[in-house]
């Protein structure tokens, strides 16, 4: 049986058992993936997973089952299931399925190589990796990384009229470690890479960067607290700044009263500098798809446009508890109901470059890596800088140890002085260099 037959096989079912409305979503994923352990190659893997998500509605309330199956019978019984579900759940009026639009097909985000890509191929891609960064320094010592490989398909129908399918190949990398000189061991440092075609692969400058990260960062000194400019590397800024805004334009968190942008819709929310996309039309980033988990057609939401708050991020169900329409935002897998989430968060980049945005700081520090706390409510957020170097008239000192670093993304978001014009793509996050004003260090 055909995907597409078994999709409308799930409707006419779930049409018989009384639902007034159905949507299903199928997924078909095959995945392979090499794991780096102590400067060796280890685990390599190849699996193969299929599940389809039964989203019930029954007048208003709600039913939902999943299954790691396509067989027909199954999923007639997991749409039984769903239904039972739905008949003893409570009644909500804003449950609703979207209706048929038009999704553009996106390209680029499938590559057909990806087809014939084995596991020796990963494994050979991550055995490039680690010998590249291990012949860049012999101080260089790789704790773990890895190498995937995924191919996926998937499928949504509902009893609206929806009917969608879509191709997706990511391949994605990271490695991971510190450099090691007699007793001075540098702060650990990550570095990964990803992209949806096989030409675009290149675990060389991740492998790299790392080196060169990890082996500059030997000889950290402490140094004194003070209050100055704080410089986020694009990995920093994800760690940070990127979970409080995502969680601060979601419109869930916005209609649970968890959001500090509720009500500042039209208002100044940050830096006249600063413009966030929500954009899942990019293909450079891993987010990007023609719809959404509801079959809703992706498009490029602008959430911030010249320091002041334009839209939240909404699914159906949040659009329509909001009076407007949804932004392509459900998000989730065949395992749960849609959630509301980002797809490829996307800041604009700036006019300096990241050598102009150093040359201008009097006292502050570079930040790679931060390990810590963040709150995504309120926004504060303090911790330990893990890979860092102290910049003082605009020149870099030396890499910083034991030093602690706190502050209010909101704060900051007010507080930003500069974005460089270089960005990184990391996952479905494209971000360039951040620097902010008024930042607390303290010395440990």
């Amino acid at each position: 049986m055909t995907m597409d037959s078994l999709l409308r096989l799930a409707l006419r079912e779930a049409e018989a058992h009384g639902a007034s409305d159905a949507e299903i979503y199928a997924a078909d994923i095959k995945e392979s993936e090499v794991f780096i352990e102590n400067n060796d190659l280890k685990q390599a893997k190849t699996q193969k997973a299929s599940a389809v998500g039964i989203r019930i509605f029954l007048h208003g309330a709600l039913g939902f089952y999943s299954i790691n199956s396509l067989e027909p019978d199954k999923v007639r019984g997991a749409v039984y299931s769903a239904v039972k579900i739905a008949r003893v759940s409570p009644r909500d009026k804003l449950n609703t399925l979207p209706t048929k639009s038009k999704a553009n097909r996106l390209r680029g985000i499938f590559d057909k190589n990806a087809n014939s890509f084995e596991a020796k191929d990963a494994t050979r891609l991550a055995g490039e990796m680690l010998k590249t960064a291990k012949s860049y320094d012999k101080r260089v010592s790789v704790d773990s990384g890895n190498f995937s490989a995924t191919e996926m398909q998937h499928w949504i129908a509902n009893s609206n009229g929806i009917s969608l399918s879509e191709r997706l190949s990511v391949f994605s990398w990271s490695i991971m470690g510190m450099a090691i000189d007699g007793t001075d061991v540098s702060s650990f440092d990550v570095q990964s890479g990803s992209t949806h075609r096989v030409r675009n692969i290149d675990v060389h400058t991740a492998a790299n960067e790392f080196a060169r990260t990890v082996v500059g960062s030997l000889g950290a000194k402490r140094t004194d607290s003070f209050k100055g400019e704080m410089l986020l590397t694009p990995a920093a800024a994800v760690e940070i700044v990127e979970e409080v805004v995502a969680h601060s334009i979601n419109s869930d968190a916005v209609q649970k009263k968890s959001s500090m942008f509720a009500g500042k819709i039209g208002k100044r929310v940050a830096a006249d500098s600063l413009a966030i996309e929500d954009d899942a039309t990019n293909i450079d980033a891993l987010g990007a798809a023609s719809f959404d988990r509801e079959g809703v057609p992706h498009r490029k939401n602008i959430v911030i446009e010249k320091g002041v708050l334009k839209t939240f991020l909404y699914s159906t169900y949040t659009a329509k508890k909001a009076g407007t329409k949804s932004t392509g935002n459900a998000s989730g897998s065949t395992s749960s109901p849609p959630s509301v989430a980002v797809t490829n968060f996307v800041v604009r980049p700036g006019k300096s470059s990241l050598d102009g945005l150093l040359s201008e700081i009097k006292q502050g520090v570079l930040i790679s890596r931060f390990s810590g706390n963040v709150n995504p409510v309120n926004g504060d957020f303090s911790g330990v800088v893990k890979g860092g170097w102290l910049v003082r008239n605009g020149q870099r000192v030396h890499p910083v140890k034991e030093v602690m670093v706190a502050g209010n993304v909101f704060d900051c978001l007010n507080n930003l002085t500069g974005l460089s014009k270089e960005r990184k793509v990391i996952g479905s996050s494209i971000l360039p260099y951040m620097r902010f004003a008024n930042v607390s260090f303290t010395a440990g």
